[in-house]
């Protein structure tokens, strides 16, 4: 029985030392190895106790990282209901780095698109399926292509 508590915990820690991890995501990991769901949450507290897993810090590396890869609050909202994490969380951390998402779609709309003149009215349809798959509201997207 110690034997496999030392095992989940390297286990844990092996994942950990590599990128942070919500404790849903590390979890199922850890279920993958064959652990009882009771041995599984006992490494998740010992984790969390060391301040090897923590969730605000998974959080802050995810917006960060899908910002920079061009994705909207949306996208990232949803990635976050995955991982098990709140609205609120998210949104706590979006307004404590002050997150742009006008521009942060400006930009990825020229990233994509560059100067190239929109051909006719599909082809409009298409830039903004692609803001809107990226995770950007209409709102944002509308901003885009009218700029005031």
């Amino acid at each position: 029985m110690a034997d496999q508590q030392q095992a989940l915990r390297k286990a844990a820690l092996n994942y950990l030392s590599r990128r942070d991890y919500s404790r849903a995501e590390l979890s199922t990991k850890l279920q993958r190895k064959g652990a009882s769901l009771a041995e599984v949450e006992t490494v998740l507290a010992w984790c969390s106790a060391e301040n090897y897993l923590n969730e605000a810090r998974f959080l802050l590396m995810l917006v960060r990282n899908r910002c920079n890869q061009g994705y909207g609050y949306r996208y990232i909202l949803q990635e976050c209901r995955q991982h098990q994490l709140t609205e609120q969380q998210l949104s706590a951390v979006v307004e404590a780095e002050a997150i742009d998402w006008w521009q942060l779609a400006r930009r990825v709309y020229q990233k994509k698109f560059a100067d190239k003149a929109i051909t006719d009215y599909q082809d409009k349809v298409k830039r903004m399926a692609y803001l809107q798959r990226r995770g950007f509201s209409s709102e944002q997207i509308r901003a885009v292509f009218d700029p005031e």
